[in-house]
């Protein structure tokens, strides 16, 4: 299944023991890592599922799906250790819904080109923000600053902000980190510790509706979904640990770099 040749479809494809071994795999590192971050991990499947030529949509919302497994497990992680801003995460999970379910609807008429374009996109600009901001040591509030430190949480931001990342959350099956990340840290001054732990929380529940909006529309694979999963679930226990051994710096320039080279990969796809 693995490198199937442009046009392929997927899911008419057999599936081997040892791809299934090859999701999982992907799962754990997508999980570890996505949950580190606070991303969901959507960010690392769903370029690696249009490298292996899944159609857009597809890997978008098999991607969604592995989202949804990372951030209920990572969250379940957050919650224990008391760092999830629960107000701020209701309000924009509550706000992202109705994008969710609009994000599953645009895919089914969106080409792949666009896709990637957009999503490359998206990618760069949020990559060279956090770079640049984790380089400015007034930029972003300290590791261990606590949580009511934060700045007046605007709710009208606040619902706007839910609203468009639920949309391009489940548009590109990332799972909204990318948004509600920086925004929390450097819009509503959260520590990164809480910021990540936050943007879990709501994107458990943004992915559970966008996973059901792809499902409607046949877009979720679920052999390579739920073998992803299963890797992703047990990756991010691991990630939400390691998250309390890292500086804020560090978190900062993981997250850059990994959407900037996720951002290069996706604009080769868009040109290619």
């Amino acid at each position: 299944m693995w490198f199937l040749p442009a046009g392929a479809d997927p899911g008419s494809i057999g599936v081997s023991p040892l791809d299934i071994a090859a999701f999982v795999a992907l799962g754990l590192l997508a999980g570890a890592y996505g949950t580190l971050i606070g991303i969901g991990g959507g960010l690392i499947v769903v370029p690696v599922l249009v490298f292996m030529h899944f159609a857009p949509r597809e890997a978008a919302g098999t991607s969604l799906a592995v989202v949804l497994a990372n951030s209920v497990s990572g969250s379940i992680s957050y919650l224990r250790l008391g760092r999830v801003n629960i107000r701020a995460g209701v309000v924009f999970a509550l706000a992202g819904l109705p994008g969710a379910l609009a994000g599953g609807w645009i895919d089914q008429f969106l080409p792949g080109k666009i896709f990637n374009l957009l999503f490359g996109v998206l990618l760069a600009i949020v990559g060279i923000r956090i770079y640049l901001g984790q380089n400015d040591p007034a930029a972003a509030p300290a590791a261990d600053a606590p949580q009511d430190n934060a700045r007046e949480f605007s709710l009208p931001v606040a619902i706007a902000t839910g609203l468009g990342a639920g949309f391009v959350a489940s548009m590109f099956g990332i799972g909204g980190g990318l948004i509600f990340v920086p925004l929390m840290i450097y819009g509503f001054g959260f520590a990164p510790h809480v910021a990540t732990a936050t943007s879990h929380f709501i994107i458990a529940l943004t992915s559970l509706v966008g996973t059901v909006s792809h499902a409607a529309y046949s877009d979720v694979l679920w052999i390579p979904a739920i073998a992803i999963s299963a890797g992703a679930a047990v990756g991010a226990q691991y990630g939400a640990r390691l998250a309390q051994r890292i500086h804020h710096t560090q978190l900062l320039r993981l997250f850059s770099l990994a959407v900037v080279l996720a951002a290069a990969w996706m604009f080769y796809k868009a040109f290619a």
